[in-house]
C-alpha cells in the first residue's frame, strides 16, 4: 500500500514540474518572438526611410505576421517634417528587406524620394529609437 503512495506522490510531482517546465518555455518562446517582432519593425523603418522622403518620426502601431505570404503587415502613423501626419499600412518582406503594398494616401506627406535625417521611431511594444 505504501509503495503505490509513493508511485503516485512521484507520478504528481512529474506532472507538476512538466506544467511548470512547459509554461517557463512558452514564456520565454513568447519573448523571443516580440524581440524578432521589434528586429522586423526597426528593419521595417530603415526600409520606409528608403521608400519616402522628409520622415521625421514613426510610430508603431502593430504589426502581424502573415504565415502565408511570409510578410509582416505594419500599421504606423507617419509624420513628415512640417509635421503632417499620415496613418497607413504596409507589407514588409524580412528576406528583401523592402516595403510595399502600401496606398498613397497623401502625396504631400508620402513623397517617394530617401531620408536622410534621423527619424524617432515609437515601436509597438512602447520602446523609442532613434533611427
Amino acid at each position: 500500500m505504501k509503495k503505490k503512495k509513493w508511485i503516485w506522490l512521484i507520478l504528481g510531482v512529474m506532472i507538476i514540474l512538466g506544467f511548470i517546465g512547459g509554461k517557463v518555455y512558452m514564456d520565454k518562446r513568447e519573448g523571443q518572438s516580440k524581440k524578432e517582432l521589434i528586429e522586423v519593425e526597426r528593419q521595417s523603418v530603415k526600409a520606409l526611410k528608403n521608400t519616402f522622403e522628409n520622415i521625421k518620426e514613426v510610430k508603431v502601431e502593430k504589426s502581424v505576421y502573415d504565415k502565408v505570404t511570409g510578410s509582416y503587415g505594419i500599421y504606423v502613423v507617419m509624420t513628415d517634417t512640417q509635421n503632417n501626419s499620415l496613418k497607413f499600412m504596409y507589407n514588409f518582406e524580412k528576406k528583401s528587406k523592402q516595403v510595399y503594398g502600401f496606398v498613397i494616401k497623401d502625396k504631400s506627406i508620402q513623397k517617394r524620394g530617401k531620408t536622410k535625417n534621423k527619424t524617432h521611431v515609437k515601436f509597438s511594444n512602447g520602446i523609442e529609437e532613434i533611427i
